[in-house]
């Protein structure tokens, strides 16, 4: 500060530098997040089952597995045909994995080092170190040296038993033994790594690890090497699409086909600060799971441990029994602080000389470590996959959306807006309505049928109606203004999908999820106009056929409506339609028995919550500037997102008790909507043609 100010009037310039005036505060911008979201549970190949995923489009295949969604394939259920059909429209979803029960643990690389102490041969050598061989190509023998004869084992964890020693491996006696002292070999543990989570697809994820040289690398880093003392390695991660696939690289977040590492820890790379060690950076490599700025990625690989002190304890070892034939191309001393230059990956030196004590051998259950080689995790396991565990697994979930203390009630992350029921179990069906529960911006859709049972009657379809939406009103819209359930549906009848690989039939809630997505799944979160289905011919079936159940008699019609469920009937010889989608509401003069305004008012219920976080914790507006701006704020959330179906007038109010309190304010979200009109009365008039021209 001293240099900022004017002591006295002695001549000089007094620099303050430069004033940013240019800046702004950028506002945040939005999630495309549409209005129609799909929660949907699934069976798969791979992906994180403890959250949701927001995904569309080919993020489906990179998160969860291509094979997940083949529907013919193991992990099919019936809910993969709905899935699809919403992807298809362009219809973002939240999509967890379910994993059952009896999968076994993760798929696991446990990389041991089998060393034996013994006499070992030693080699005539080249002016560079390298071999001499004879003329038929073999190595000359010039005479034995004190050393060590060392293989590279590679096990799994078969079970969940076996896998609770990740991380604490102990070593064991090896399967080598020296002929002359009949001394068994010790295995050492060195490091293991685990996938991401369970499932059979990671049998096909694995690792390439090499030790480069002067040979193989255009420059080694030498710089590291002098000053951290540590040998350098490559790690690639491979994966394949298919057990017999061609194994493909796998790129890191920086699109690396690989990184460097070394095995010492707090290794720093001096010229990038970059820090090498491998328990550190080679799990983090390939995932993003924290840093929400960029796309999350979680890799193949979820958690790694390296046995530092066998690493240690084998290194001085090799060191000590190298040091006699040290020279000037060596890559190390005898200075024990220097054993991390030592290369135990391949058994060379940075310049590709082999060591003279330290010799690879083979057997039936060996690796070796290269460039070229991959080795892959093994003992991962997908468990049983059924209809009957699926629908265990979603009503563990189900049960979550009940209790109020669960994460899945942060309306800002979790932002599905529906669910449907695809064909689960009617346990499965009842624990679905808890989604409603305690969230008031969600709508289930229930369907009549049981995927993999018979199809049901006019009269079995009533009944099972009547025991959904006796369900449903266990979730009252609202206890405090006595308003019954209503963001509820349940549709009957059962059909085949057109055109589908799929070919089992499935409840006819699919047919309502293909027209919703069409017409509210866009991401810019407005509904699409002239795709509206409250009418023909958006309401007429155009995805279903070998409909259970068509004709449906007016005195039917009567029983059906007031049980809640939705039908379908003729439209003309070729097609049938929904006469109405009416929701469970029970009160037919009410705008809330219409699918769609309750749709709306869900969004409603959605925005009032991002106003609360745009202005939570405010204190320099007034009341009305608090109003106006809030107001405004929703005006701009509501704005064209509606197909211009309704008239919306949000209100923010300070009662007697906000203006007490001085810290709470009420809004209040006005939608005026038309009736939906399902009841015609017709009569025909007979008049002489004289009375016309009269």
């Amino acid at each position: 500060m001293s240099g900022n100010t004017i002591v006295n009037g002695a001549p000089m310039v007094i620099e303050q530098g430069t004033q940013d005036l240019s800046t702004r505060q950028l506002p945040r911008e939005a999630e495309s997040i549409p209005q129609h979201l799909p929660k949907w549970f699934t069976f798969a190949q791979k992906g994180n089952p403890k959250k949701a995923h927001l995904v569309v489009g080919a993020e489906l295949g990179r998160i969860f597995g291509t094979e997940t969604f083949n529907e013919r394939g193991k992990y099919c259920t019936h809910a993969t045909p709905f899935i699809l059909a919403a992807n298809a429209a362009g219809n973002a979803a939240m999509i967890q994995r379910v994993i059952p029960a009896d999968a076994g643990p993760e798929a696991t690389i446990v990389a041991w080092l089998d060393v034996l102490a013994t006499q070992v041969d030693d080699y005539e050598r080249n002016a560079d170190g390298s071999v001499k061989a004879d003329a038929l190509g073999q190595p000359i023998v010039v005479g034995q040296v004190q050393g060590y004869k060392v293989k590279w084992v590679v096990t799994h964890y078969d079970d969940a038993l076996q896998a609770q020693q990740f991380g604490r491996l102990t070593q064991t006696a090896g399967d080598q033994v020296n002929s002359t002292t009949g001394t068994q070999s010790t295995r050492y543990p060195m490091f293991e790594m685990r996938a991401s989570s369970q499932g059979e697809g990671y049998n096909m994820s694995g690792i390439r690890l090499w030790a480069p040289t002067t040979k193989s690398v255009s420059a080694m880093p030498t710089k590291m090497m002098s000053q951290d003392k540590a040998y350098p390695y490559f790690v690639s991660v491979v994966r394949k699409s298919t057990p017999t696939a061609t194994p493909k690289t796998v790129e890191s977040l920086f699109g690396e086909q690989k990184i460097m590492v070394t095995f010492k820890e707090e290794t720093i790379d001096p010229l990038t600060t970059k820090r090498l060690y491998i328990g550190e950076n080679f799990i983090q490599a390939y995932e993003n799971l924290t840093d929400l700025r960029y796309p999350e990625l979680q890799g193949d690989f979820g958690s790694m441990h390296v046995y530092n002190a066998n690493i240690e304890a084998v290194l001085e070892l090799f060191q000590a029994a190298e040091v006699p034939f040290l020279n000037s191309s060596s890559d190390f001393t005898s200075d024990v602080a220097e054993k991390h230059l030592f290369n135990f990956v391949s058994g060379t030196n940075s310049q590709g000389v082999p060591y003279h004590s330290f010799v690879f051998v083979d057997s039936v259950n060996t690796v070796r470590f290269t460039e070229y080689t991959n080795v892959f995790a093994a003992g991962g396991s997908d468990g049983t996959m059924t209809n009957e565990v699926f629908s265990q697994l979603v009503i563990a979930e189900m049960e979550r959306y009940l209790d109020p203390n669960d994460e899945v009630q942060e309306v800002a992350v979790n932002v599905e807006s529906v669910i449907y029921d695809s064909g689960f179990s009617l346990e499965a069906k009842y624990a679905l309505c808890g989604f409603i529960g305690v969230r008031k911006d969600t709508f289930v859709h229930l369907g009549t049928y049981t995927a993999g049972e018979r199809e049901l009657t006019a009269s079995e379809d009533h009944s099972m109606a009547i025991a959904l939406r006796t369900r449903l009103q266990m979730y009252p819209e609202s206890d405090y203004y006595g308003t019954p359930v209503m963001r509820g549906l349940v549709t009957g009848r059962s059909a085949k999908i057109r055109n589908s690989l799929y070919n089992k039939p499935l409840p006819m809630t699919y047919e309502v999820l293909k027209k919703s997505a069409a017409y509210m799944g866009a991401a810019n979160g407005a509904w699409t106009n002239g795709a509206n289905f409250d009418a023909a011919p958006g309401s007429i079936i155009d995805s279903m056929t070998d409909i259970s159940v068509t004709w449906v008699p007016a005195s039917v019609r009567n029983r059906n409506w007031d049980a809640g469920l939705n039908w379908v009937q003729s439209y003309d010889r070729r097609s049938y339609f929904f006469p109405a989608l009416k929701t469970v509401y029970d009160d037919d003069t009410s705008v809330l028995n219409s699918y769609t305004v309750a749709m709306a008012i869900c969004q409603l219920n959605k925005i009032a919550h991002a106003a609360w976080r745009e202005f939570t914790g405010d204190d320099h507006r007034t009341n009305a500037q608090f109003a106006e701006d809030v107001e405004a704020f929703v005006s701009r959330k509501i704005k064209d997102k509606f197909d211009g179906r309704y008239v919306i007038i949000p209100r923010v109010q300070f009662t007697d008790m906000d203006l007490l309190r001085g810290f709470s304010w009420t809004l209040v979200s006005q939608i005026y909507a038309p009736n939906m009109r399902t009841v015609m009365t017709t009569s025909t008039q007979a008049f002489r043609l004289a009375d016309l021209e009269a």
